[in-house]
């Protein structure tokens, strides 16, 4: 019989990305907050290929059972991906510190 293949997930700074449509999920599913960030805008380049010009990030927490159904702790926008997984990572891992030390 076969090994079972285990699926490979996508990690940015050790945290995983799980993409459901249009929102992509970033962080342990554990944890007590999650961040979530939607792709509202996309733009053309070259002719075939897109790239999202406008993300709304917030971090929510994700101790109300559904994930990416609980309260809206912070809230922004960025002019692309980078940007907003970046000042994403730091709010998640700010909040997750600070739950920690209470």
């Amino acid at each position: 019989m076969a090994a079972a293949k285990k699926k490979k997930t996508m990690t940015y700074r050790g945290k995983p990305l799980y993409r459901v449509g249009d929102r992509i999920y970033y962080g342990n599913l554990e944890d007590k907050y999650i961040l979530a960030l939607d792709l509202q805008e996309k733009e053309k380049y070259n002719d075939q290929l897109e790239r999202t010009s406008k993300v709304r990030i917030q971090l929510i927490d994700n101790t109300e059972g559904k994930i990416g159904e609980g309260q809206v702790y912070r809230r922004a926008e960025r002019t692309d991906l980078y940007h907003a997984l970046d000042i994403g990572e730091w709010w998640l891992n700010d909040a997750l510190r600070m739950d920690s030390e209470q």
